[in-house]
């Protein structure tokens, strides 16, 4: 009878030596209180910060861009100053040919017309939103990207 019960003491004890040993692996230093833990502040810190915008106007945008003084260029390019600028004026970026070949300036009426249907003001743009169809919240955005500058 001693036999018989051998075999499954040695599988109970084999399941929690592997139990274990997986919540070990996923977190070695502390185990698996660590993973009930909140987050500390240090811990917190390891993460980017939420991006500049984010809960304004242009919270859809900087999702891809920035919209600080020098700010880096995500996905796509940085919004400071972008009212007045060269359209495709990032070196660098690989602009469609659509847009590449746009020529002028940034005015506040293009934006409108680009924010509203990125497709149907240049034709072949790889902007990727589908536009923004209520006019207030396009107000909104064009005149907060009016203030991002020098």
């Amino acid at each position: 009878m001693h036999k018989h019960l051998i075999q499954p003491i040695l599988a109970i004890g084999a399941g929690l030596l592997i139990l274990v040993a997986s919540v070990w692996v996923i977190d070695p230093t502390d185990g698996l209180f660590a993973l009930m833990a909140p987050a500390s502040a240090e811990e917190e810190l390891r993460y980017a910060a939420k991006p500049a915008g984010l809960d304004g106007p242009a919270g859809q945008c900087v999702v891809c861009h920035s919209v600080e003084k020098g700010g880096p260029m995500r996905v796509a390019p940085n919004l400071w100053g972008i009212v007045g600028a060269p359209k495709a004026r990032e070196k660098g970026y690989g602009y469609s040919a659509a847009l590449a070949s746009a020529g002028g300036v940034w005015t506040k009426e293009d934006l409108d017309r680009y924010l509203a249907n990125p497709d149907q003001f240049l034709p072949g743009t790889q902007k990727t939103i589908l536009g923004l169809p209520n006019p207030r919240e396009r107000a909104e955005l064009i005149t907060f990207l009016a203030t991002l500058k020098n």
